[in-house]
């Protein structure tokens, strides 16, 4: 009777031991999740002209300096999109920093670059500076292109 009472109280001990590490990781988790909604980052274009935030739900903001509107059209899509593509990956990259720091035995990180890698390349590119080229007018506005 004796062992029978030990064992039940070590199986009483384990299971309270169990809830206390699930009640921690909860506690763990809550901060995670916390620390991924305040997540922002910002990616520059190589020209400035172009600044694009993103969190881990997309993007938030797409800012513009005067010298975006000296570029054609085109250029100024390739610039936006290129550094869209900046930030989203960077949002990214951090979110799975964040996640693998409290759940270590993931490979949440590892799996984000490799995805990361196979679609950009080493990381994606930084947009092009603009060529002055004098056939190209001062603004998209200007050149009906």
């Amino acid at each position: 009777m004796s062992a029978d009472l030990d064992d039940l109280q070590r199986k009483l001990d384990a299971l309270k031991e169990a809830g206390r590490r699930a009640e921690e990781r909860m506690g763990d988790f809550g901060q995670m999740r916390e620390q991924i909604s305040e997540l922002q980052v910002a990616a520059t274009s190589a020209d400035r002209s172009v600044t694009v935030t993103a969190s881990p739900g997309g993007v938030t903001g797409i800012e513009f300096t005067q010298d975006a509107m000296r570029l054609s059209p085109a250029q100024l899509s390739s610039t936006v999109m290129s550094t869209l593509q900046l930030a989203v990956a960077e949002a990214a990259r951090k979110q799975a920093e964040i996640v693998q720091e409290y759940v270590p035995d993931s490979d949440v990180l590892d799996r984000v670059l490799r995805t990361q890698e196979e679609l950009f390349g080493a990381q994606p590119e930084q947009p092009e500076a603009p060529v002055d080229d004098d056939e190209q007018p001062d603004s998209f506005l200007d050149g009906r292109r």
